[in-house]
């Protein structure tokens, strides 16, 4: 059991943390949302997670960005990753972020601002890149395909916007690698599934590999991570899509509410354990 001072101090990040509970369907339209700060407070939170943290690694290590390169952050959000990128290729290079919410680069550019690093970002449709083609020499895609209702045509414009030879790396979550420990397996599993069918491309991660080869990219490589999730932070990532998979019907108000009492009762007794599966994919433009 958790000491009582523990148990307080989770209840108060709990509470602060559903101020950014959201639904994570609508991140392909942030700006339309009566309350678009949600979004980029969550990126924030998920960006200090070790799952993010472990994506970034092996992103840097398979895109390998070399100084004087030009890189795209496709979907880049607030810009986190951008800016390393940006170390990486130095002076000499440049780092174009793009994302289709001018909420989230509005605060990519308040936190450039001033840092003195080859950066810029563009608003624009990822299925439509604005740049001629072969203008980069590499791309990094993480956590975006699976908001897309058509993630084929965002890596077409991806590889014809990089140049023969480019690196194009791809990271995101696999919604139904989610991996729970609560009694009731039945429940669990229905829980999952149906909240995995709410998403719009809930197999992405699965899926990228087929993905890279039918846009013709080549020397594919994968790894795949089972990453860990805190109760707080699979509260705010989950809460919001949950309701809505009861909303519509895919599982009863009554089964939602025990498995959040199920996962509720781990959390105060020390137990929580959920992982969720997530994968990196390169693959490279042929020369």
């Amino acid at each position: 059991m958790l000491a009582p001072n523990v148990c307080r101090e989770r209840q108060t990040e709990r509470k602060s943390m559903e101020q950014v509970t959201h639904d994570l369907t609508k991140f392909h339209s942030v700006d339309l949302s009566t309350n678009p700060s949600s979004f980029t407070q969550f990126m924030d939170t998920a960006h200090a997670q070790q799952t993010a943290q472990s994506y970034k690694q092996i992103i840097m290590e398979y895109l390998a960005p070399s100084p004087g390169a030009a890189i795209l952050d496709a979907g880049c959000g607030t810009g986190q990753d951008t800016l390393d990128l940006a170390r990486s290729v130095g002076p000499s290079g440049s780092v174009v972020g793009i994302d289709n919410s001018e909420t989230m680069l509005g605060v990519a550019r308040t936190r450039a601002a001033g840092l003195q690093l080859p950066v810029e970002y563009v608003q624009a449709d990822i299925t439509n890149l604005p740049f001629a083609e072969a203008s980069f020499d590499g791309c990094q895609v993480s956590r975006v395909l699976g908001h897309l209702r058509e993630p084929a045509l965002a890596l077409a414009e991806i590889v014809r916007v990089v140049r023969p030879g480019a690196r194009v790396v791809a990271a995101d979550g696999d919604m139904d690698l989610i991996a729970i420990d609560i009694p009731e397996r039945a429940l669990a599993r229905k829980v999952i599934h149906a909240a995995c069918d709410q998403l719009t491309q809930g197999w992405i991660g699965r899926q990228m590999p087929r993905l890279f080869q039918q846009a013709g990219l080549h020397n594919i490589r994968v790894e795949g991570h089972l990453m860990p999730l805190d109760y707080t932070f699979f509260q705010t990532a989950f809460r919001g899509i949950l309701q809505r998979t009861q909303i519509n019907g895919a599982i009863s108000e009554e089964e939602l509410a025990a498995f959040w009492v199920a996962l509720e009762k781990a959390e105060e007794g020390g137990y929580f354990f959920a992982r969720v599966g997530g994968f990196v994919v390169r693959g490279q433009k042929p020369a």
